[in-house]
């Protein structure tokens, strides 16, 4: 039979688990919020204000769904669109160009750096996220993912 893990470890702490995150404001164009998740590899960012306090969450799913039109998401065949030629890049391109704050979603998990593991935990689960933002005195310190937490709850020590 397998060796078990530790069960767990007393003295964790949430700002042991904190990563720094890159962020973005929401006056910055879509665009520069592509760029930051294509660089991070990550599939989202904190939108912040200039006082790094979080306002928002971007998404790849956000930027995705900014930039087609909405009649299309709400048809089953899509067979007469024609897909080739010049308007879609430029419609693709424009949609690029709106503010963070346009595409957004305005709901963001976050937690306070003193906040238990536990209670984090609980956070993602009913806001159905794979991270929450962190703040300290109500600004970004970083983010949490559940994995890297869920890992620490219950001992395994990362790779």
């Amino acid at each position: 039979m397998a060796e078990r893990e530790n069960s767990g470890r007393e003295d964790l702490s949430l700002r042991d688990l904190v990563r720094p995150s890159a962020s973005v404001p929401p006056d910055a164009p879509a665009r520069e919020a592509l760029k930051l998740l294509l660089e991070h590899k990550v599939p989202g960012l904190p939108v912040v204000d200039r006082e790094g306090r979080p306002v928002g969450f971007i998404s790849d799913g956000n930027l995705l769904e900014s930039a087609l039109p909405k009649y299309l998401t709400m048809m089953e065949d899509l067979s007469f669109v024609r897909e080739t030629g010049d308007e879609w890049v430029h419609y693709l391109a424009e949609a690029a160009d709106r503010p963070v704050r346009e595409v957004m979603s305005e709901r963001v998990a976050t937690v306070d750096v003193e906040t238990s593991e536990l209670e984090a935990a609980r956070e993602m689960v009913v806001e159905g996220v794979s991270s929450v933002v962190v703040t300290e005195n109500g600004r970004m310190i970083g983010v949490v993912g559940r994995l890297d937490l869920y890992a620490a709850i219950i001992g395994l020590e990362p790779a």
